[in-house]
């Protein structure tokens, strides 16, 4: 019986790994979803780019700030960094949000305006497919309309897409007093 030697061993193994990887996909094609953050706002189920929502947490303790509009609920201390929090119903539409234990907070860092969006529910992350994207958004928006760009729609649910982008380069957002 002849001994092989260990270097051999591997190139018999090297070479039999090679024979039988012929035929699998060389040229696969990547599909690039789309992934944000699902929450709910007005009533309507929104979704922001995963991008553009730096944290989601639970209301905080916020200070108020006298002469501030309404919407701005005040400031709160999020981890050492002070922020505003503000209430995006009430920006919006002018009515506050209710206090239901669902309301969470998105953080935002957007052209260095750091800010804590209060939403009245959070529903997480969401995977879209290219395929699911609609162009429009859905009718009947009001005042959210100015902030969305698109939409996907799944199998029970239009989200439309809401952009933080759109948000902080609006004039009426920039006016807090």
């Amino acid at each position: 019986m002849a001994v092989i030697s260990p270097f051999a061993r591997l190139q018999d193994i090297d070479k039999r790994c090679r024979e039988n990887a012929r035929g699998l996909p060389t040229d696969r094609k990547v599909e690039d979803n789309w992934i944000g953050i699902g929450f709910k706002l007005c009533g309507h189920r929104l979704v922001a780019k995963m991008s553009e929502v730096n944290e989601i947490l639970p209301p905080p303790d916020t200070i108020r700030v006298p002469g501030v509009l309404p919407w701005v609920k005040g400031l709160a201390n999020v981890r050492g960094t002070l922020m505003p929090i503000l209430d995006m119903k009430a920006y919006l539409t002018g009515d506050k949000l209710s206090s239901a234990v669902e309301r969470r907070i998105l953080i935002i860092n957007q052209q260095e305006i750091l800010a804590g969006l209060m939403v009245e529910e959070v529903y997480g992350l969401r995977r879209f497919r290219p395929e699911m994207r609609v162009g429009e958004t859905a009718p009947d928006m009001g005042g959210l309309k100015p902030y969305l760009d698109g939409s996907f729609q799944d199998d029970q649910t239009q989200w439309n897409v809401f952009s933080m982008q759109r948000l902080v380069e609006h004039e009426h957002f920039l006016k807090v007093v």
